[in-house]
């Protein structure tokens, strides 16, 4: 019998290792993962040390400053779902796309994911049948709560189970049995509470996902909610390796930048407001001189406040290559790669790099991994600290304490509107 108290997502996150063999309700995961991590990245390794120094003395990164308002009640939100919702394919609890999320928009999360859940009641005997689905467990799990909002991203082990589609009135099939849970908690909530997204882009259902988002994409029509098509635009399928685990859940950056799709698409159909134009880095008024490459360079002179980053302008001083990143102080002296961009053919001057509106947090910190000495840096008086480098490739991995070593150089890059 499957523990379903590690499976569930809302009193407690269960590293992924510790139940790789449960993710999908029973079905052996490591032979599917053997098939399908085509080259995905993994964002844990061990960096070389230049000069044993702590990378970072900051206190834990702080809520939004949304959040952060003593008197404003909290939405109370239940994020309904399976694995994903869960956090699986994440290192911690705290970096799944729902915790992001709340943080994000200033909701109460209660996570209530169970690993290994279909939609459908279909395949109930044997190896599911301690696995109950949504259309069984949601007044439980969801109505009980009583939330203001239910975010629901459910059915990818439907597509990954090859659930018969069916009709909407067929029960046992993945149509029949996702109408009756949908049009039952529309009876339940007034229909702007219920916002319904596909299942996170992944590569195990690309071949098999467009007729289970088109049927829940129409039943959610039907019932009046909102529905985001996160499964098709939360990023481009050009990119699914670098932001999966293991071919169908996310890693890390997976769940940082879906989180921020979700929060754009909170402020896109009016849920949510606008958050500040977040602001950071370093305007480059002074004479620049070129940092060494293959260096991931983290500004800590001027660190980012609590919003969206829509765009960065950063100063060049040579031809080279580069990738631009975000990374959050982790509490423990190191830093979490949080967002990237693909790597960039620079020439010498400034440029403005263009970004999906990602949402940080105070005190995240402005990166660049360069290669070749096209980063422009202007000096400091000495003992200052304007930025951490540490030598690296170009994936911009997380990185722990003492690693690095602290320079007096401001890097030449800041946020713009």
């Amino acid at each position: 019998m499957v523990n379903r108290d590690k499976q569930r997502g809302a009193n407690n996150f269960i590293p992924p290792q510790t139940h790789l063999e449960s993710g999908f309700g029973g079905v052996n995961l490591r032979k599917y993962i053997a098939g399908y991590l085509l080259g995905s990245i993994g964002i844990s390794c061990c960096i070389l040390d230049t000069q044993p120094l702590v990378a970072n003395s900051s206190p834990p990164p702080t809520l939004s400053k949304e959040s952060q308002l003593p008197s404003k009640k909290l939405p109370k939100v239940v994020f309904f779902g399976s694995s994903s919702t869960v956090g699986f394919g994440t290192t911690r609890g705290d970096r799944r796309w729902t915790t992001l999320l709340s943080r994000y928009l200033g909701w109460e999360e209660i996570n209530e994911g169970l690993s290994g859940s279909t939609v459908s009641t279909a395949l109930r005997n044997g190896e599911l049948a301690s696995v109950p689905s949504g259309l069984e467990r949601w007044r439980e799990n969801v109505l009980s709560r009583k939330p203001d909002r239910v975010v629901i991203l459910y059915g990818v082990n439907d597509a990954f189970r090859r659930i018969t589609l069916g009709t909407a009135m067929q029960s046992g099939t993945y149509s029949g049995d996702l109408t009756k849970m949908l049009t039952e908690m529309a009876q339940e909530f007034k229909p702007h509470q219920l916002i319904i997204s596909s299942s996170q882009p992944n590569q195990a259902t690309l071949d098999r996902r467009q007729d289970y988002d088109r049927v829940l994409q129409s039943t959610a029509k039907q019932i009046g909610s909102y529905f985001l098509d996160a499964g098709n635009e939360a990023f481009p399928p050009s990119d699914l390796a670098d932001y999966s685990a293991d071919g169908l859940h996310l890693n890390n950056l997976g769940h940082a930048v879906f989180a921020s799709y979700v929060a754009n698409k909170m402020v896109d159909i009016g849920i949510e407001p606008a958050p500040a134009q977040a602001q950071g880095g370093n305007n480059f008024q002074k004479e620049t001189q070129p940092l060494p490459g293959g260096f991931l360079y983290i500004d800590l002179l001027d660190p980012l406040t609590f919003g969206r980053v829509r765009s960065i302008e950063t100063k060049w001083v040579a031809p080279g290559r580069a990738r631009i990143a975000i990374v959050r102080p982790d509490g423990r002296g190191g830093y979490e790669a949080i967002y990237r961009t693909s790597i960039l053919n620079v020439t010498a001057g400034v440029s403005r790099i263009k970004v999906p509106n990602w949402w940080v947090l105070d005190d995240d910190r402005l990166a660049v991994w360069t290669e070749g000495n096209c980063l422009g840096g202007y000096e400091l008086p000495p003992n200052t600290s304007g930025h951490l480098a540490a030598p690296q490739g170009h994936i911009i991995r997380d990185m722990t304490a003492n690693r690095g070593r602290l320079a007096h150089q401001a890097l030449a890059i800041y946020t713009i509107p």
